[in-house]
C-alpha cells in the first residue's frame, strides 16, 4: 500500500506525500491483521494458522499486481516491480556508504525508535494497554472484570499489523524506493523470533532486533569476505531460540513439581 501510494502520487511534495505513504502502510497492515483478530475473537480460529494463510494470499496478489496488474512499472525487466516512489517519500541516508563501508543507515531508524516508544506508552501507560495485557494474561478473568476480550483481541491484532505495516513502509521508502516481488521475504518469521527473544518488552525487542539485524548483515559480509556460509547465521539464530524454549520448558516443569510437592506431603 505504501509503495502504491508513493508511486501513484509521486509528484506531491514531501510534507504531503510522506504522511500519506505512512498512513497507507500502517492502515493496510492494521486492516489486514484485524481480519485474523476478528476470526480469532468471533470463531476461535487460531491466529497463527490464519495469518500464514493470509501470507499466501498477499504473496500471490502482489505477484499479480507487480507482474500484470496496475502496479507494474512501465518497461519493467527482470523481477516484477512497481514504479519508483516519489522523491518526497524517500527517507534520507544518515550514514552513507562512502563514510562507513557497507552501511546505508537511513532516517527509518528514527521511525523505528518512535515505534518502540509508542508501543511502550500504549501498553504500559494507557487504560487500553492495561486491558490488552489483562486479556493476554487471562481472558476469562478479564471478562469477569468487565473487559470485552473479543474486541481487545481484534484491537491487539490491528495494532500489531499496524507496526508490521510501518516496518514494510520503512523498507520501501528507506531501502528499495519501490516494491518488487518478494522484497520482504522472511522478515515476518524473523520478527517472531525477535519478539520471543525480547520477551515482549519494548527495550528487549529493540535490542533483539538490533542483534538479528547484525546477524543478517554480518552473515552476508562474512560469506563475501571469509567464504563462510551465511547459513551459519541461521544456525546461530536457531540455537538462540532453542535456549529460549528451554527456559520456558524449565519454568513449566518447575511449576508442576511445586504443585506436586503439597499433594505428596498430604498423601
Amino acid at each position: 500500500a505504501a509503495g502504491a501510494v508513493g508511486a501513484r502520487f509521486a509528484d506531491l511534495p514531501g510534507f504531503v506525500l510522506f504522511p500519506m505513504v505512512l498512513a497507507a502502510g500502517i492502515g493496510a497492515g492494521a486492516g489486514w491483521a484485524a481480519i485474523a483478530g476478528y476470526l480469532k475473537a468471533a470463531r476461535g480460529v487460531n491466529e497463527v494458522i490464519t495469518t500464514i494463510m493470509q501470507n499466501y494470499i498477499v504473496v500471490f496478489v502482489m505477484h499479480w499486481l507487480l507482474q500484470n496488474g496496475p502496479m507494474t512499472a512501465p518497461n519493467a525487466l527482470g523481477t516484477p516491480a512497481s514504479a519508483p516512489i516519489g522523491a518526497g517519500a524517500v527517507l534520507p541516508i544518515i550514514i552513507p556508504n562512502e563514510l562507513v563501508p557497507l552501511t546505508r543507515l537511513h532516517a527509518g531508524i528514527f521511525l523505528a525508535i518512535a515505534a518502540v516508544v509508542v508501543f511502550w506508552f500504549l501498553l504500559w501507560r494507557t487504560p487500553l494497554g492495561y486491558e490488552l495485557r489483562a486479556v493476554g494474561l487471562g481472558a476469562r478473568a478479564a471478562a469477569q472484570a468487565g473487559i470485552d476480550p473479543r474486541s481487545r483481541i481484534v484491537i491487539a491484532m490491528a495494532i500489531a499489523g499496524g507496526f508490521a505495516g510501518l516496518a514494510g513502509m520503512i523498507q520501501v521508502t528507506g531501502v528499495f524506493h519501490r516494491v518488487f516481488d518478494g522484497f520482504s521475504s522472511g522478515y515476518g518469521f524473523d520478527a517472531i523470533a525477535v519478539a520471543l527473544l525480547g520477551k515482549n518488552s519494548p527495550i528487549g525487542i529493540a535490542l533483539a532486533a538490533l542483534l538479528f539485524g547484525a546477524f543478517a548483515r554480518g552473515g552476508s559480509i562474512m560469506q563475501a569476505n571469509a567464504g563462510v556460509s551465511a547459513q551459519l547465521v541461521s544456525v546461530i539464530e536457531a540455537v538462540v531460540l532453542f535456549v529460549i524454549a528451554a527456559e520456558l520448558i524449565v519454568r513449566v516443569l518447575t511449576a508442576r513439581r511445586r504443585e506436586r510437592k503439597p499433594l505428596e506431603a498430604i498423601a
